[in-house]
């Protein structure tokens, strides 16, 4: 008996340290205005409430129509927060979901529960009670496991003294080579640019949310929706569509390549 105890101290212990590395590589938690089971914006007061236990809990929690600069260059380094209701006619049952970039659910907190009759004082209780999981998180940022540090380290081999001065030479030539297929991508990335900056994308509705079409038509991207307003998911390109006054900024990688790009979408 004594056994079977230590072993399941030692799998909790082992998968709260995974989950643990795994929050602390972000160093935001975008909270929406409303969540999905409420009819309006921070009714009850809960979308206050969770902001406010986040950051009791060492987090930087941003609200998603006041995103910083930070973020709109690299969403990756925010997670998303959601709250999953599943009560019942007599009991309050709460959840506190975190998301990714890339849509991935990185920590899904303890349940939090309450008999309280009435709405307000239901909500915060239960979700009070859901934080007391992520608070044994311990969390605290740490740069180096972002997924945004992960992708620009790139381990450098050393290089032997008697080998030092060829290898000058070979970078040299290559740098050149470099340069001038550099030129040529960005004088052909203009070009292109000039003629998608008269291109406009048609929002057709599908299932969780939006495909983008061109005049032929043809589907351009997938946008899944999230739990924040104006902010989508781009479907298989570990991307991110965001509003940022008035214009749709998309955001996604393209063969190893981050591409940063404004959309003229149609509604």
């Amino acid at each position: 008996m004594k056994r079977i105890l230590v072993l399941m101290i030692a799998v909790f212990a082992m998968f709260s340290g995974l989950a643990q590395n795994t929050v602390n590589g972000y160093k935001y938690v975008i909270i929406p205005k409303k969540f999905d089971f409420l009819k309006k914006e921070n009714q009850y007061q809960v979308n206050a409430l969770t902001k406010f236990l986040f950051e009791k809990y060492n987090f930087s929690p941003v609200y998603a129509n006041s995103l910083p600069a930070e973020i709109e260059q690299s969403s990756c380094l925010a997670l998303h927060a959601d709250v999953k209701d599943d009560s019942n006619m007599f009991t309050t049952k709460l959840k506190v979901e975190l998301t990714n970039c890339r849509g991935e659910v990185v920590f899904v907190s303890e349940e939090g529960t309450s008999k309280e009759k009435d709405y307000k004082a239901a909500y915060h209780d239960a979700l009070r009670k859901a934080f007391a999981s992520i608070a044994e998180l311990n969390y605290k940022y740490d740069p180096s496991l972002s997924i945004v540090s992960q992708r620009q380290n790139v381990s450098v081999p050393a290089v032997s003294a008697a080998s030092h001065a060829a290898t000058e030479t070979r970078t040299r030539i290559a740098e050149t080579k470099e340069a001038t297929q550099a030129t040529a991508r960005k004088v052909e990335s203009r070009v292109s640019e000039a003629r998608s900056s008269a291109d406009v994308l048609y929002a057709q509705p599908v299932e969780n949310g939006y495909q983008l079409v061109d005049r032929t038509p043809k589907v351009v991207f997938v946008l899944q929706s999230t739990s924040a307003d104006n902010v989508f998911i781009i479907k298989d390109k570990n991307g991110m569509l965001i509003e940022k006054d008035g214009k749709w900024i998309a955001e996604y990688y393209e063969g190893g390549e981050r591409i940063t790009r404004e959309l003229d979408i149609k509604f």
